[in-house]
């Protein structure tokens, strides 16, 4: 072979390359409201087991839908609910919490709890993204069937003779928010919306967890930048989707001294709290870390069970934003 013929296909190639990795860029770059919906489906299955202890009842199910989405799922509710409807908490939280954030709350009393796992088998944390990009293609996928595993999970809610449908709350926290905002966006039978303990800059959140790994700044900023686009960025905008939850309401709390979302990435949530359907409330103390901060995760129940059991509002606090 010639060495002009080598010279061809080597350009041939790299266009070839060229071409592949600018479409699947784009591919990236366009938000998938579309995959949302239709990656739901309805429930082809379901299989679940149902125990009774101390007044309780605790449900443990996996969900299969007609797109190959399953969904692991866990609820806990009072054993009266049967003779009343009951406003139920969906909540989506830490990777390593997952469906059984149910066990941090407590007991049920007046309301259901519900909460689901990601739809993704590997360990995952904003921190462990920067130990690895190996996960990537996982997380991606991850990253978009989340949303639709929480509307999976209210199409078996929904059919519940206890469940009050005029009273389904989401509840996101931690890296739960991202997901829950763009749930409670695209799918209306949620009546209200909590995002609690997250950032609403989702690139400033990332870089900022990526500290131990990038010392320089601007270069961390710019691999948050990267890897949050190759982890459909764009199709999990919190600041873009919060827009769209409304008239439907919004409840964000954040964290004064939050150790793990930065100021930056709170910034979004100051600009949404100016719309009448938005409410921020501020909490005292640092970021929730599942039962190993006591004070801060009692906080975050007693305002999210509080509020849809009784209406009450927390008393106000004001950080000192200085």
């Amino acid at each position: 072979m010639g060495a002009p013929l080598k010279k061809r296909i080597l350009l041939v190639a790299g266009l070839l390359l060229f071409a592949v990795i600018g479409i699947y860029c784009i591919v990236l770059a366009v938000p998938r409201h579309d995959y949302f919906i239709e990656r739901v489906g309805s429930i082809e299955r379901d299989v679940h087991e149902v125990t009774t202890s101390a007044s309780v009842i605790s449900e443990v199910l996996q969900l299969e839908s007609t797109t190959g989405l399953t969904v692991d799922m866990r609820v806990r509710r009072p054993d009266h609910s049967a003779n009343r409807r009951l406003p139920v908490l969906l909540v989506i939280g830490g990777h390593r919490t997952g469906k059984d954030a149910v066990d941090l709350i407590g007991k049920p009393e007046g309301v259901a709890f519900a909460a689901i796992d990601y739809p993704y088998a590997s360990s995952w944390s904003l921190k462990g993204f920067w130990r690895s990009v190996t996960t990537v293609h996982k997380a991606q996928r991850a990253f978009l069937d989340t949303p639709p595993a929480l509307a999976l999970a209210v199409s078996w809610l929904v059919k519940q003779p206890w469940v009050d449908q005029d009273r389904i709350e989401l509840v996101g926290v931690s890296l739960g928010v991202p997901f829950a905002a763009v749930a409670g966006a695209t799918d209306t039978r949620f009546t209200r919306v909590w995002l609690l303990h997250g950032g609403g800059d989702n690139v400033s959140w990332l870089a900022h967890a990526g500290q131990e790994h990038i010392e320089n700044a601007t270069l961390r900023r710019m691999a948050a930048s990267t890897l949050m686009f190759f982890l459909h960025g764009n199709s999990l905008d919190t600041a873009k989707w919060i827009r769209m939850i409304a008239p439907r309401p919004l409840i964000i709390v954040a964290a004064c001294d939050d150790d793990f979302v930065p100021r930056e990435a709170q910034e979004p949530w100051i600009e949404a709290s100016a719309s009448d359907d938005v409410e921020l409330i501020w909490t005292k103390g640092q970021h929730i870390v599942g039962s190993r901060r006591y004070e801060e995760l009692q906080q975050l129940i007693d305002i999210v069970v509080s509020r849809t059991t009784t209406n009450n509002s927390p008393p106000r606090f004001d950080c000192d934003r200085g």
